[in-house]
């Protein structure tokens, strides 16, 4: 296979969504002129007892500095067979964790890309160790950094070389459930680790859900707050090919389910086009992992997700959107009773003057003022005997602690309301 061949096919799937200007030949293009690719090429050198892949690369310094300011991504081209090829895309500041522990020989930052039996991926630099890549396979989102919102891919700590194995069998020990999601979505000879990971995401994310799985069955089937039934896909690259949607049409009927998701690697527009037809979401798995990481981050409600989750078609950066609105309205009505807190102290005040000192602060820190409404529900909230941080008298309100205490009354309030067991034994005397 021709050097030109792998290189083609990776710039031929990018004209569907970019606008390619080459810079010097296919070896380094502009995507848009929003970001710039440096492209190399390696074949399989072999398979060993633990590999099932070796490739050797070199990155040339002066060309990496020329770019490496302008939103670039070394893409590393892997190839199995004519019309089997990997590619680990690393950004640039990425790549800058990666070669500080690569010596420059002959100008270039050499390294070899390693794919084990499991189907991970690992950048092994000689006589120094490894580093855990497989987040980085297939990796095509190219907006600069300061736009990624949600799943950016780790690179793991350096692990030291400790014997003449090229890798070390990858332990059984529980991963992430990002990673997990992550390699068995790749993983097309097992899709029942497939469907596991799918059933805990759901799960995680707030839903009830129970695996299925059977023989001409559905995967995952989510029955609260609202039904719906999960396909996974589990494959090495995009979807191309016609999805069954009658089947899955048919499966919905039968679990009285309100809409369908289908979970792959990634689709080709047209499956996009077919899925918006037919009323199936499509989303990918780098997507989920994003909604994972960000929902870790700030809990929404199953109701936020099923708004999206229920729109035909696949899931893009524009639909997700509304989340991110979401958490942000939510992060701002978090800061507004601190806001009030800080704004009162042991005299009390009418509502009137509370809020003139509120608004005074907040033009003064530049934040959107509390209306009147919103206010007096907040002292409410904050005199209630639950918290107990303000005093209520004469419809006049005061602090009983002060500021920095009452926040962390509020603070303790809330963790021990979390920690706090319920007795959940069985009573009789209740229906």
């Amino acid at each position: 296979m021709k050097k030109s061949n792998a290189k083609q096919v990776l710039l031929e799937t990018l004209k569907k969504q970019y606008r390619i200007e080459s810079i010097r030949g296919s070896d380094v293009v502009a995507l848009n002129s929003k970001a710039i690719l440096y492209i190399r090429y390696s074949k399989n050198v072999g398979i060993t007892k633990n590999l099932i892949g070796k490739f050797w690369f070199g990155i040339t310094e002066s060309e990496y500095e020329k770019y490496c300011t302008q939103n670039l991504f070394i893409v590393c081209a892997c190839a199995f067979a004519p019309e089997e090829i990997d590619y680990l895309v690393f950004p640039s500041q990425k790549f800058d964790q990666i070669k500080k522990d690569i010596v420059l020989r002959s100008g270039q930052w050499k390294f070899n890309l390693l794919k084990t039996n499991e189907e991970r991926w690992f950048l092994q630099i000689s006589n120094k160790g490894k580093y855990e890549v497989t987040q980085f396979l297939n990796y095509f989102d190219f907006s600069p950094s300061e736009f990624r919102k949600t799943y950016w891919p780790s690179l793991g700590e350096l692990q030291p070389k400790v014997s003449k194995e090229e890798v070390v069998p990858v332990s059984d020990r529980p991963i992430p459930l990002e990673d997990e999601l992550f390699i068995t979505a790749k993983d097309s000879g097992n899709p029942k680790n497939f469907e596991l990971a799918l059933e805990k995401f759901f799960a995680e994310m707030g839903f009830r859900c129970k695996r299925i799985g059977r023989a001409g069955e559905t995967d995952v089937l989510v029955l609260e707050p609202v039904r719906f039934i999960v396909d996974g896909k589990s494959t090495k690259r995009d979807v191309k090919s016609a999805i069954n949607f009658t089947r899955i049409k048919r499966h919905m009927k039968e679990h009285k389910a309100e809409f369908m998701v289908i979970v792959s690697v990634g689709f080709d527009p047209a499956v996009g086009k077919d899925g918006e037809m037919e009323g199936a979401t499509l989303i990918d798995v780098q997507t989920l992992i994003s909604l994972l990481k960000s929902h870790k981050e700030y809990i929404l409600s199953p109701f936020d997700y099923v708004e999206i989750l229920r729109q035909p078609g696949i899931i893009t950066s524009e639909k997700l959107s509304t989340l991110q609105e979401t958490i942000q309205y939510q992060r701002d009505l978090v800061a507004k009773p601190l806001i009030l807190i800080q704004n009162l102290d042991f005299t009390p005040r009418n509502v009137d003057e509370i809020k003139g000192r509120t608004d005074l602060y907040c033009e003064q820190n530049r934040v959107a003022n509390i209306e009147r409404v919103e206010m007096e529900s907040l002292l409410v909230f904050l005199a209630h005997d639950l918290l107990g941080i303000v005093e209520r008298k004469d419809n006049k309100y005061s602090l009983r602690f002060t500021p920095q205490s009452s926040k962390e009354k509020l603070r303790n309030t809330i963790r021990i309301l979390c920690a706090t067991q319920l007795d959940e034994r069985n009573d009789n005397g209740r229906s």
